[in-house]
This record gives C-alpha cells, structure tokens and sequence, in this order.
C-alpha cells in the first residue's frame, strides 16, 4: 500500500490527538483519583497504543497493523470530538 503525505499527516494526528488525550485524562485522574477517570485513562492509553501502531506500520511496513484512510479519518473524527467536548467543560 502506498502512502501519500495526506496519509502520513491523518496517521500523525491520530497519534497526536490519541497520545494528547491519554495525558490530559491522565493529568485529571491524579488530580481527582476517581475510578471513573482511571478507566477512561485505560481506554485513551490503549487508544494511544493502536494509533502508534498504526503510525509505526507505516515505517516498519508491518502489514497486520495497517489501517484504511477512511478509519483513520473517522477515529481522528471520534478524537477530535472528545477533544472539543473537554475543552467545553
């Protein structure tokens, strides 16, 4: 499968988005040691590890972690949308 720099910059910001959310989730769960913050921590930590997995596949050309265009764009979608819904709090 051949990549083009849209590819790489929607697999980038998958990464970025997944990995900035994971701190952010972990910041407010020290803060407030919920169990509820623990565990959205756990699901944006393992969203973190696919999306780095996903990027990494790119360079590693490992094949069994690739993943179409349009499911990156709609789990860049998904973490857009938690995003905006933390900055609005």
């Amino acid at each position: 499968m051949t990549l083009t720099p849209l590819d790489l910059f929607l697999r980038s910001c998958f990464a970025g988005f997944s990995i900035l959310l994971f701190a952010v989730s972990l910041v407010a769960w020290h803060r407030h040691r919920e169990a509820r913050l623990a565990i959205v921590s756990l699901a944006f930590g393992i969203f973190s590890v696919v999306s780095l997995g996903v990027l990494s596949s790119t360079f590693m050309e490992w094949h069994d972690l690739e993943m179409s265009p349009i499911l990156v764009v709609l789990n860049l979608a998904i973490l857009v949308a938690l995003y905006i819904a933390l900055l609005k709090r």
